[in-house]
């Protein structure tokens, strides 16, 4: 799945209108709705499944329940953070269903490249390199800052997603940029004194 766009996510009142909608089975919101998340979501199942075809069927799951409970949505609470849930949990339960077929998940390594401190970095080097510390991360920390940084979730919402408190997400994100701070100063070759 390719990392390298980040799709920007629809104003909260969007989210809060669409929610409405929704409430009154209006198909075009959620044909709109799906339009605008259907790509976030996406990169947010694959992070979980590290497969295409899993990621694919879990957000089709996840769009497929939220028809369903459609009536049920409350629009004062946010629908971003209903739908990241509903991905997170659905991903959840298709890795435990895997590992119950199939034994063990396998391992993936996504990134084969280990750059050395002399190496030159160009961007996309540098890119790879911060992609792979992101992965190495705690899990719980990883997802926190992935929801932070790269989905542009407020702490309240991951806190929601996470089932975490909003200063536990905030720990969790500060630990996270901590770690890459170390580790990108650690590639920085050392001056002489």
């Amino acid at each position: 799945m390719n990392n390298s766009s980040f799709p920007l996510l629809p104003p909260d009142d969007s989210f809060e209108q669409w929610s409405r909608r929704l409430q009154s089975s209006d198909q075009q919101a959620f044909s709109e709705l799906f339009d605008a998340m259907h790509v976030t979501l996406l990169r947010y199942a694959w992070r979980f499944t590290s497969d295409e075809e899993a990621a694919r069927d879990v957000v089709q799951d996840a769009f497929l329940k939220l028809w369903n409970i459609r009536k049920e949505i409350d629009p004062k609470r946010s629908l971003k953070a209903l739908l990241y849930t509903m991905v997170r949990n659905l991903s959840l339960n298709h890795n435990r269903a895997a590992q119950h077929t199939n034994g063990v998940l396998p391992e993936h390594d996504l990134y084969d490249h280990h750059p050395s401190a002399e190496e030159h970095f160009d961007a996309s080097m540098l890119d790879s390199y911060l992609r792979r510390c992101i992965e190495e991360m705690p899990e719980r920390r990883r997802e926190a800052f992935v929801l932070s940084r790269y989905e542009g979730l407020s702490h309240e919402e991951i806190a929601n997603i996470m089932n975490l408190t909003p200063r536990t997400v905030n720990t969790h994100i500060v630990l996270a940029l901590k770690d890459l701070r170390s580790r990108l100063q650690a590639l920085q070759p050392h001056s002489a004194s």
